[in-house]
């Protein structure tokens, strides 16, 4: 089920999926590899979710590179988590919200919230949905950062678009053949003043992400 194609790059690898496993995951040679590169802060594409994004750990070493790479010095970065304990750590959110984010996620929704460290700063976490993507973020231990390929391909996410596009620049491609066609982005919204703003609509409805926020919440909260 897997193939694993040898690059003519000394240290990039190339992990060739069909799809995954019944239970959502893949071959654990490819997420010790790929945890392993991440440790050493290389750069990886994989799909998370439904979307292939560049990932990376969430230094200043990785952020260049990935800023280098993206040829942008202002895109922010969206971090990946893999717990609620995760989100606490980067985050400061209301039981209202607390509530609400148990709700949509895991899924495919990125949330902006005000950062622990200093609240009047805004931090975008997304918690995915992919088992093997959890795994990852297990065995590095710490939150992920990423960005979509699209700043490279241009919205494509055929495969060997992305094989040309980030064969001799980044550390590891894995591809899932199964997700390499073009989905809905994540849907963005904004919650960090306590208060509902859908920036993006995608992957998750207005309807469905409104009924979340507001379900158990008096009018005088809302």
């Amino acid at each position: 089920m897997m193939q694993f194609v040898e690059s003519r790059c000394k240290n990039d690898d190339i992990f060739i999926i069909k799809k995954f496993k019944k239970d959502g995951s893949i071959d654990s040679e490819v997420i010790n590899r790929v945890s392993h590169i991440l440790l050493q802060n290389g750069i990886v594409v994989l799909p998370v979710d439904s979307q292939y994004e560049i990932v990376g750990m969430s230094n200043s070493i990785v952020e260049q590179k990935i800023r280098n790479l993206i040829k942008s010095r202002s895109k922010k970065f969206v971090r990946l988590i893999a717990s609620f304990k995760m989100l606490e750590s980067l985050a400061t959110v209301s039981k209202l919200q607390y509530d609400f984010l148990h709700r949509i996620w895991p899924g495919e929704v990125t949330v902006i919230v005000p950062q622990r460290q200093n609240a009047d700063k805004e931090i975008a976490l997304r918690y995915p949905k992919t088992k093997f993507v959890h795994e990852i973020i297990e065995r590095t231990g710490l939150p992920l950062i990423a960005v979509n390929i699209m700043y490279i391909t241009r919205g494509s996410a055929q495969q060997q678009n992305i094989i040309l596009d980030f064969q001799k620049k980044v550390e590891a491609i894995v591809i899932i053949e199964e997700l390499c066609k073009r989905h809905p982005r994540p849907t963005l919204i904004n919650i960090a003043n306590g208060k509902l703003k859908i920036i993006r609509v995608g992957k998750v409805s207005s309807e469905e992400i409104q009924s979340y926020f507001y379900l158990g919440s008096s009018d005088e909260e809302i």
